[in-house]
């Protein structure tokens, strides 16, 4: 069986929401997933689905390594990961009203490159576009 590298196929840009130089949005709204990872290797390698979701759990472990070792993981033309602290401050409970104190902790903040950004832009225009038309 001879698979498809990506790109090739006119499905496979809008199934999976990007395409090759611009950003495509999806028909309906998928969540980025090792699964995902996994299949995209799968389609655009000749690697086995096993191995492919092997490396999909390997690079998601040498970023999560990186952001604990030194605070930040980047991607060039797609963005940064970076680790902010959060202040203690005075939150309040919807339920009760009550004013309640939450600790101070440390959250991972992303951070869109300028390529991604446009890319994202222009698919939003792509898409009204499209929308107008329908």
């Amino acid at each position: 069986m001879q698979r498809e590298k990506i790109g090739e196929s006119p499905d496979f840009a809008a199934d999976i929401g990007i395409a090759l130089g611009y950003a495509v949005l999806p028909a309906r709204r998928r969540n980025m997933s090792k699964k995902f990872l996994t299949d995209v290797i799968v389609k655009s390698t000749e690697m086995p689905a096993n191995a492919a979701g092997k490396l999909a759990a390997d690079i998601i472990a040498a970023i999560k390594t990186e952001i604990v070792a030194t605070g930040r993981f980047t991607i060039p033309d797609f963005g940064a990961f970076a680790v902010r602290e959060t202040a203690k401050r005075t939150a309040m409970n919807p339920r009760t009203g009550e004013k309640v104190q939450v600790k101070a902790g440390a959250t991972v903040k992303f951070k869109a490159s300028p390529a991604l950004k446009e890319s994202a832009l222009a698919g939003m225009k792509k898409a009204k576009r499209k929308a107008a038309k329908a």
